[in-house]
């Protein structure tokens, strides 16, 4: 929901603006001054991700390959993530893998070669990403930061997920996309912007609409709502329930590119 508001500005500054205005990406005065004051907003952008890259490998062609290092067109999942970061500014990658990690390491190392900052988090017995993420606490500081699955291939701004993310006081906030194939990651209900439920399992003969894209923006909160469980549990059997049932579970709706390992191999 929009307002109105009335505002006075320099002669000089108001040409600035209005020099910005090209009728189809800034259609008027009033749009390009909420476009600069979104780009001014989005420099405060988190620019620290955590990647969940553990959990069993996958099966390719008789051999185990830890899912990021899976290749789609040539080149491994991991390369495409690690570029769509370096074009979103995000600097720091926190690595959250299994004990058979070597060949990730090997494959990218610290990012110093790539211009990022990569560390790690071994996962000694898998815990499942809810549980993988209570692995990061110490390490995420104390600003909202970036999650990802790491068997996605996408390409998105992820400074709109994060204006999204401000204007909606959410404390997480799923990118969610279209489908109406069966999702491994969970089916929501949106009223606006605001996720009312998040069902994990998929009814059969159900078609999906929005589904979990595994791309998420989390609040340093979101720690407050982890299960004490010690068994393996992941996101979409606790915590996106527990969130969506306080009002605090937000989706931003992305229509791609986005493709899962299940539709590339």
């Amino acid at each position: 929901m929009k307002e109105r508001l009335t505002i006075t500005l320099d002669k000089d500054l108001l040409s600035a603006i209005d020099a910005t205005i090209d009728g189809v990406n800034i259609r008027n005065r009033s749009h390009a001054i909420e476009q600069l004051l979104i780009s001014s907003i989005s420099h405060g952008k988190p620019k620290k991700a955590v990647v969940f890259a553990g959990g069993e490998p996958a099966n390719v062609n008789g051999r185990s390959v830890p899912v990021p290092l899976v290749t789609v067109k040539g080149k491994p999942v991991i390369d495409y993530m690690l570029e769509e970061f370096k074009r979103n500014n995000i600097a720091e990658i926190i690595m959250i893998v299994g004990k058979d990690s070597e060949s990730i390491f090997n494959r990218i190392g610290d990012g110093t070669s790539l211009g990022l900052k990569i560390s790690y988090v071994i996962e000694e017995t898998p815990k499942g990403t809810e549980g993988a993420l209570a692995l990061v606490k110490d390490k995420v500081g104390g600003k909202p930061f970036f999650a990802f699955n790491g068997d996605n291939v996408f390409n998105i701004n992820l400074d709109d997920v994060y204006n999204q993310h401000l204007a909606s006081k959410a404390i997480a906030t799923i990118v969610l996309t279209p489908s109406d194939s069966k999702p491994r990651f969970g089916v929501t209900k949106l009223t606006g912007n605001r996720i009312t439920s998040f069902v994990q399992k998929h009814d059969k003969g159900r078609k999906a609409t929005l589904v979990n894209a595994g791309i998420y923006l989390f609040n340093p909160e979101v720690f407050e709502f982890l299960s004490k469980s010690k068994e393996k549990v992941m996101l979409e059997e606790s915590l996106f329930p527990a969130l969506a049932s306080s009002g605090k579970l937000f989706g931003y709706v992305f229509s791609g590119p986005w493709y899962s390992l299940d539709n590339v191999r």
